[in-house]
């Protein structure tokens, strides 16, 4: 949200908070986290068993292969990580989620835009990318990592699996990293209507899949994320060098905010019916 006072702040523009989907706290999830409340302790990154085995299983039921997996307070931390640990500039989609870019400059990286089709938000053309590609490197610059997403948050569109098969093309063709924010793939409002195909399902070993609970499946105000990182040698690495950083921030969950995620993650059936209401919810919203 840009301010009007340009000498209040620095080069980093933060886009609104994760929206409130207008429905009360799920009594169970409320449970949990009270009867874990007396827990003073928070999750040491990278360890505890009971949320990575949940957040592995909740991927898994996806058809995400088995990989590291990383848990930190909400996206943006596991974004900051993952661009510190990744380097090089960043290439984001025009539109994007308005948190995406400010989380590279935050660290001193350009964030560059490449435009989407009009009727694919998340994922961008990929002619469009190669072209931005070339361009940034001719100018100087070192694009490493590509930010998507196939359940796109500001258009509400799913890309379709051709248009993302050609995107994956050109980014690999280029050496690119991709991070694919999935935050909203159960939450489409015809999901019989779209095929959605994760990025993961077709490069295993080149992309991370970020998930933030924070809106879809816990409240806002519980801010908990997973990164899924590509199995074999580059995403251990790649893995150990995100947890470097998110240990130097601190990034950790609450104790009692964990034992709600891991629950959540396991998705009971009070879970779920939660999810399917919020879909109908917005839905009616966006008819209306």
């Amino acid at each position: 949200m840009r301010r009007t006072d340009p000498e209040s702040h620095g080069p980093v523009r933060f886009g609104p908070p994760v929206p409130d989907d207008g429905l009360p706290v799920l009594p169970e999830l409320t449970a949990v986290l009270a009867a874990a409340a007396s827990r003073a302790d928070a999750e040491p990154v990278g360890e505890r068993p009971a949320l990575l085995d949940a957040a592995r299983g909740f991927g898994e039921r996806r058809g995400l292969l088995a990989g590291r997996t990383a848990v930190a307070p909400g996206a943006p931390a596991l974004l900051v990580a993952l661009t510190a640990a990744i380097g090089g500039d960043v290439l984001v989609p025009r539109p994007c989620a308005a948190w995406w870019a400010p989380y590279a400059r935050l660290l001193g990286r350009p964030a560059f835009h490449v435009p989407t089709p009009a009727e694919s938000g998340g994922v961008p053309d990929p002619y469009a990318l190669l072209e931005t590609v070339r361009r940034v490197r001719d100018e100087g610059g070192d694009p490493r990592l590509l930010v998507l997403s196939v359940a796109d948050d500001p258009t509400a569109t799913v890309a379709p699996p051709e248009l993302l098969h050609e995107t994956l093309e050109a980014a690999t063709g280029e050496g690119l990293h991709l991070v694919s924010d999935e935050t909203w793939r159960d939450t489409l409002h015809d999901p019989h209507g779209t095929v959605l195909l994760s990025p993961a399902e077709m490069l295993p070993d080149r992309v991370t899949v970020v998930t933030d609970l924070a809106g879809a499946l816990l409240p806002p105000g519980w801010p908990v994320a997973v990164a899924r990182f590509p199995a074999g040698a580059g995403g251990a690495a790649l893995h150990a060098r995100a947890l470097d950083v998110l240990t130097a921030l601190d990034a950790r969950v609450p104790g009692p905010v964990a034992a709600a995620a891991a629950y959540a993650l396991s998705e009971p059936e009070p879970v779920t019916a939660r999810v399917a209401a919020t879909v109908r919810l917005k839905s009616e919203a966006k008819r209306s």
